[in-house]
């Protein structure tokens, strides 16, 4: 499974920090960084699943206004919080001669194990951050085609990212890196850099319009969760939080339960979103990779614990689909510690504090974006203690009262 199949902003829940493109200027285009967001060994590990790391392509000597919004875990707005603006990571090796807004040069990234500077800001009422910086250098990097998927390999560049929180040196944003999902841009200054033409405007004709092709619309193989039900009124939706790494028709959502609930899953396996995939095998995956899942489990005689790494699931199993394309799934959540407090109702934000588990079905030979699935989270709460009820039971004319958590009668008496 690639490292974009599964963000835990949307389990997770994290703090975000995302730039807002539509919102900055100055730059001619924009590009994700694939193969560092995939590279989990050498860059991922140390951030969260949630990071992105983009590619900004500017001409040299450009003034760039960049806008980021900063939200917290139940995706709302952080207003007037406190953030931090990282120019030049450490361990980063950028060579741009780059100035902040307030004239002042930023250091150039040497690779070593400190930030080159860091800069206090506090958002905006509507969640928002600005600030700008300007490139002084008079010669760039070789120009690159705006293809869309070619990353400059120059070191004229300089990287920013931002951190909600205060913190005055790299050591003390540490915690932050991990726990909060961002996107690090990384800024290339091109001798040449020239924007995306624009999409030329079509001029109306007088001639007939031909009657267009009608194209089939494509159709994935699903496997959605019947029951039980999910709605509104019971779990809270976070498919937008992944809705980029899988099909259009993926669904996310997270809901409760009490520790050491039993649940029984039943999904419907199409080929086609209507007719029903029989005798199929699917898989379902407990503790998702990259989820950060720690709730417990059973399945059977199966302990599923915390996954040994964040690319790996806490186990997969197997079942195969009836004639009506549906298979179930038995799972006892076994946890004792670190639940979470009850909540007022089932579709409740999140806590910062969370103990959950995410179940991700998959459908054998298509990846995520190739079939339409169901995401489900649970999050463990603390069950009720027990209490222990009183019942009288007789034999004869001896009569005893028996006091416990579901209390049984003595052999040889009734319950009167």
């Amino acid at each position: 499974m690639s490292l974009l199949s599964f963000q835990p902003a949307s389990a997770a829940r994290n703090t975000s920090i995302r730039w807002d493109q539509a919102g900055s200027s100055g730059f001619a285009w924009a590009l994700e960084n694939k193969a560092a967001n995939a590279d989990v060994a050498n860059f991922v590990k140390y951030f969260t699943p949630g990071v992105n790391l983009v590619d900004v392509i500017a001409q040299v000597g450009s003034t760039l206004n960049f806008k980021f919004v900063v939200k917290d875990g139940s995706g709302s707005p952080m207003a007037n919080s406190p953030v931090t603006l990282v120019l030049n990571p450490a361990y980063t090796g950028g060579q741009a001669v780059t100035q902040y807004s307030d004239g002042q040069e930023i250091r150039k990234g040497f690779g070593d194990a400190a930030d080159s500077r860091l800069v206090s800001l506090t958002t905006d009422s509507a969640g928002a951050v600005t600030f700008s910086v300007t490139n002084k250098d008079t010669v760039g990097e070789s120009s690159i085609p705006n293809d869309g998927k070619t990353i400059p390999t120059g070191k004229i560049y300089t990287q920013l990212a931002i951190w909600q929180g205060s913190y005055s040196s790299t050591k003390d944003r540490a915690s932050a890196q991990t726990s909060q999902d961002v996107d690090i841009l990384e800024i290339h200054f091109l001798t040449e850099a020239k924007a995306q033409a624009p999409t030329p405007v079509v001029t109306p004709t007088v001639t007939p319009t031909p009657t267009p092709t009608v194209t089939a619309p494509t159709t994935l193989p699903s496997m959605r969760l019947v029951s039980p039900a999910f709605g509104p009124s019971n779990s809270v939706d976070t498919t937008g939080d992944i809705a980029q790494y899988y099909s259009a028709k993926v669904r996310a959502y997270y809901t409760y339960i009490a520790a050491g609930t039993t649940l029984t899953l039943k999904y419907l396996v199409t080929s086609d979103g209507t007719k029903p995939l029989a005798n199929k095998e699917v898989t379902l995956q407990v503790n998702a990779p990259y989820s950060l899942s720690k709730a417990n489990w059973l399945s059977g005689s199966t302990k599923i614990t915390v996954p040994a790494s964040d690319s790996a699931s806490g186990a997969d199993l197997k079942g195969t689909t009836n004639a009506m394309g549906e298979v179930t799934f038995t799972i006892k959540n076994t946890d004792t510690k670190g639940t979470e407090a009850k909540p007022a109702t089932p579709n409740t934000p999140a806590p910062s504090t969370r103990l959950y588990g995410t179940f991700k079905p998959v459908i054998p030979g298509y990846a995520d974006k190739e079939s339409d699935v169901d995401l489900v989270t649970f999050d463990v709460y603390a069950a009720p203690a027990a209490k222990a009820t009183t019942i009288t039971c007789v034999k004869g004319k001896t009569i005893k009262k028996v006091t416990a958590v579901n209390p049984k009668c003595p052999t040889g008496y009734k319950k009167k």
